[in-house]
Formats: structure tokens, sequence, C-alpha cells
């Protein structure tokens, strides 16, 4: 596996790296887009915005332990971003009701190839989260590569 020590020493930055594209994606989206932002995409920011400073700080500091801390968060926001897209592709759904006044979270703002809307991109950024900590947690774990002392 040639693969293996870049993702055993990269995994944590590659997650700071897409909580960092998320954020800043989102905050592009609504101030210079001046795209509405719905309850249920702020609850996805709530999980998502202290991801940027909690991976960075654990990608600096090679702290595999904040897996524990930061999975719930993103599998909170995996939730919202998924209910919220499967409601804007399927208009019938809408059983739980999360979205208040305001903006609705079911209206679909930009769309490219028929289905990717901003809800879908923020579930793939937690998908890649969730895979690059389980990694950083595994690899930590079980390492696949001997050691550099071992050559």
């Amino acid at each position: 596996m040639t693969n293996c020590p870049f993702l055993r020493n990269y995994s944590l930055y590659l997650a700071w790296l897409i909580a960092l594209i998320a954020t800043l994606g989102s905050l592009y989206f609504s101030e210079i887009k001046l795209i509405p932002v719905c309850h249920l995409c702020w609850y996805q920011r709530i999980c998502m915005y202290p991801l940027v400073i909690l991976l960075g700080i654990a990608a600096y500091r090679e702290d595999r332990s904040i897996v524990l801390y930061t999975m719930p968060l993103v599998i909170l926001g995996l939730l919202f971003s998924s209910y919220q897209y499967v409601e804007q592709m399927i208009p019938e759904f809408a059983p739980i009701g999360l979205c208040g006044s305001g903006p609705e979270c079911s209206a679909i703002h930009m769309e490219w190839l028929g289905f990717i809307t901003l809800p879908f991109l923020s579930m793939i950024a937690n998908l890649g989260i969730i895979l690059f900590l389980t990694l950083a947690k595994c690899y930590h774990a079980h390492p696949c590569c001997p050691s550099d002392q071992d050559h």
C-alpha cells in the first residue's frame, strides 16, 4: 500500500481541509451570492464551523483522540444535510417540519447536473470528513505500514 504513510500522516489535515472548504463555501454562498440561510442550513453550519478550529488544532498537534469528540458533530451534520436533501428532492417528504419561519428549507437555490444542491455538497463534505477521521483513528490504532524504524 503506497498511500498508507500519506493517509496515516495527513488524514486529519485532509478532514480539516474539507471542513475549511465547506465553511468558506457556505459563507461565500450566503454572504457573496446572497442565498438565504434556512434553519436546516444553520444547524449544518453549527455542526461544521467548530470543526475547522478543532480539526486544525488536532492536525497540527497530531492528536487523533479528537475523532471521539468531533465524530458526533459530523454525524449530526450529515443527518441534517441528508434530511434537507431528501426534502428538496422529494417534495412530498416533510414529516418532521424542522424548518420554521424564514427561508424555505426545501427551496433549491442552486442545482448542478440535476442532483447536486447545497445540502448535497454538505452531505459529501460530512462523508469525506467521516472517512478521513475513521482513517486517522484506524491507522493510528492499527498501522498498516511498518514504521520508519523497521527499515
